[in-house]
This record gives C-alpha cells, sequence and structure tokens, in this order.
C-alpha cells in the first residue's frame, strides 16, 4: 500500500511521469491477476527498459533535429531600378569622357538594370533553396522519431508480455 502511495505521490508530482499516458499505444491486460500497484511497478519497469532498449523516451520532448534557416530578409525592392540608376550615373560619366554622356548612361543603365536582376533571382533562388532543406531536414526527423516510437512500442509490449499481460 505505501508503494501504491509513493508511486502515486511521485506521478502527481511529475517527478514520475511514465505509466499510463507514454504507454498510449500499449494496451496489457493483466493476464494473471496482476493488483494495480503491481500493474503500475510492471509499466514503470518496463517503460524503463524499453527506454534503456530503443534510446527513445516518450516522456522527454526530442531535441531539436534541423535550425530553421534564418528569416528571409525582405526581397530586395528595385534591383531593376536601383542597378539601372547606378549603370547610368556610371555610363554617363563614362560616356562624357568619350563625348557622349547620353548613350554610355543608356548602356550603363541596360547594364545595371541586368545585374540588378541577376543579384535579385540568385537571392531569391537561395533563400527557396535553404527553405526546401529545412524541410527536408525535419521530414526525415519526423519520419526518424516514429521509427523510434514503434520500437519503443514494441519493446514496451515484448516487456509486458514477458511479465504475464495480454498485450494488444
Amino acid at each position: 500500500m505505501a508503494l501504491r502511495h509513493l508511486l502515486g505521490f511521485l506521478l502527481m508530482t511529475g517527478v514520475v511521469t511514465v505509466p499510463f499516458a507514454l504507454a498510449q499505444d500499449v494496451i496489457a491486460y493483466p493476464a494473471k491477476g496482476q493488483n494495480q500497484p503491481q500493474q503500475e511497478r510492471d509499466r514503470y519497469e518496463c517503460h524503463s527498459w524499453a527506454v534503456q532498449r530503443t534510446g527513445f523516451d516518450p516522456t522527454r520532448a526530442p531535441p531539436p533535429s534541423a535550425v530553421p534557416p534564418p528569416p528571409s530578409p525582405a526581397p530586395p525592392r528595385g534591383g531593376l531600378l536601383r542597378g539601372a540608376g547606378r549603370g547610368a550615373a556610371i555610363g554617363a560619366v563614362g560616356g562624357a569622357i568619350g563625348g557622349d554622356a547620353g548613350k554610355g548612361a543608356a548602356i550603363g543603365a541596360a547594364t545595371g538594370a541586368l545585374i540588378g536582376g541577376i543579384r535579385r533571382r540568385d537571392q531569391m533562388a537561395q533563400q527557396a533553396q535553404e527553405q526546401n532543406a529545412y524541410q527536408q531536414q525535419m521530414a526525415t526527423a519526423q519520419a526518424q522519431a516514429g521509427g523510434q516510437r514503434d520500437a519503443y512500442s514494441r519493446a514496451m509490449a515484448a516487456c509486458l508480455q514477458g511479465r504475464g499481460y495480454s498485450v494488444n
């Protein structure tokens, strides 16, 4: 009786958080007439064994397996216009030296706009690539956690069956 009260106290205070809530997918019937304190003890010991065996503890939050990409800054604004403006200014200076500032400014503006557009496209492609890599890492981590949870459930079931429970 004292063990039952101790286990109840430990469960209520959060020191032991295992037996009932975590083996949710393991349903066990005490086929050999085990009383409630024995069932609690068996579940706790089987949980400990399953964690030791699989390395997965459903009572603990998994560590983050992938670091999300940093928030992407706002897409560059005016890449074309900014590049065109800079190119026009540089082209006007070069054109003035060559005798036709207008023609130099036009060539500079076109070249600057092209370079600005290329930079913007490259930045957007890099952001998309980082986001895709993060999503793939998260999908892989979720699949691994699901496999570990399944292994834990199988280990828990095997332990309880070995202790005389009928396990579903």
